[in-house]
């Protein structure tokens, strides 16, 4: 393969310690001999081939082409990613390679999204590097983006503690993770469990396929669509009794769980078109904590599983899809002060939960819901 000589200077080599070196016509990457760590970074950064935009928590990638040399971050990690973050794959040029012993390419300290329509090439030379290593997780690879990992002895994705039954790595869209047939063999996905955790095959949200052309390569790629058939008769639905009392007035942050202050969001609900709109973050910390909810900053819309079904919601769209099925809203979502704002009518929709659960008082505007 050709492969374009670049040879730049870091703007924030200071701070990072990122120095190219000087190229050799038989190895034209940028040497990297100290971590780019974004975890505390607050400011815009900017480097031969990448840009980190604080305020998005977004790391862009185009031209980008280093190498980690022996001997140096040895048990560490080429980038380092705060949790709730991004990584935006521009162009078929960017190259990560580390050559030092249990050097992972990525870490990150949870919830990672890796998207874009351009190529990463990631190659880990020595035993027990990662090219992904993930505390907790999720992981998601959206869009088009497409990976490509040549890992001699380590691993593709290493998540550290699996906990839950949602999804912890995810590949949704057109993107694609490939690699050499023996490293899926050896141990390319690896979840620890945290202690009494149970195992749920829910986990892995993604397909395994052979290249067409080269089967000793693996592709991971998206769950095919399955589609349900009609069922013959109608089943009754399934009554169920709520467990818990919660309370939500408009114009206060406290939302109150059978009669006390369980979660006090950021931003306080308000009414639109007679809809109460919350942050969705802030009732699922309430309902279900162990939900997680991934922005993708590309396609500007968010996805979460619910009864392992995926769910997307977009800003301003008419309708949310779940499950590959476009089921309209009663009011639009949409963004106030960074937050993602759905009615509390939707929410019930998504989660699945009977309307008649909810109640309101328009003395007090308040919001009961029994759940």
């Amino acid at each position: 393969m050709n492969k374009k000589l670049l040879c730049g200077v870091l703007s924030t080599a200071v701070l990072f310690g990122a120095c190219p070196a000087t190229a050799l016509a038989e190895d034209p990457l940028n040497e990297l001999r100290d971590s780019l760590d974004f975890r505390n970074a607050e400011d815009d950064l900017q480097g031969d081939g990448w840009y980190w935009d604080a305020n998005d928590l977004t790391l862009t990638l185009e031209d980008f082409r280093y190498y980690v040399p022996q001997d140096r971050l040895e048990e560490k990690a080429a980038i380092y990613l705060p949790d709730e973050s991004y990584v935006e794959i521009e162009g078929n040029n960017n190259v990560l390679e580390t050559r030092s012993y249990h050097c992972n390419a990525f870490y990150c300290d949870g919830e990672v999204n890796f998207y874009g329509d351009g190529e990463l090439e990631i190659n880990t030379k020595s035993s027990g590097a990662s090219a992904f290593y993930v505390y907790e997780g999720p992981i998601l690879f959206d869009d088009e983006v497409v990976i490509n990992v040549e890992s001699e002895r380590g691993y593709i994705i290493y998540l550290k503690y699996a906990k839950g039954d949602k999804a912890l790595i995810s590949i949704q869209d057109e993107a694609k993770i490939s690699f050499n047939k023996e490293d899926h063999d050896n141990h390319n996905i690896t979840l620890v469990k945290k202690s009494g955790a149970k195992t749920y095959s829910s986990w892995l949200d993604y397909a395994e396929e052979k290249d067409e052309w080269d089967d000793e390569y693996i592709n991971l790629v998206a769950r095919p669509a399955v589609v349900e058939k009609e069922e013959e008769a109608t089943q009754e639905p399934i009554e169920t009794t709520p467990v818990n009392e919660y309370q939500i007035t408009i114009g206060k942050t406290d939302i109150v769980k059978n009669g006390e202050v369980s979660y006090t969001a950021d931003v306080s609900p308000y009414l639109k078109n007679g809809y109460t709109m919350l942050p969705l973050r802030a009732l699922l910390e309430v309902s279900n904590p162990e939900q997680q909810v991934n922005w993708n900053n590309g396609t500007k819309s968010a996805h979460t599983f619910v009864n392992n079904k995926l769910v997307s919601i977009k800003p301003g769209e008419a309708t949310y899809t779940k499950a590959l099925e476009n089921i309209a809203l009663c009011t639009p979502a949409e963004t106030v002060n960074g937050r993602l704002f759905v009615s509390l009518r939707d929410w019930m929709s998504i989660m699945e939960i009977d309307g008649s659960q909810l109640s309101w008082n328009p003395e007090t505007k308040t919001v009961t819901l029994k759940y």
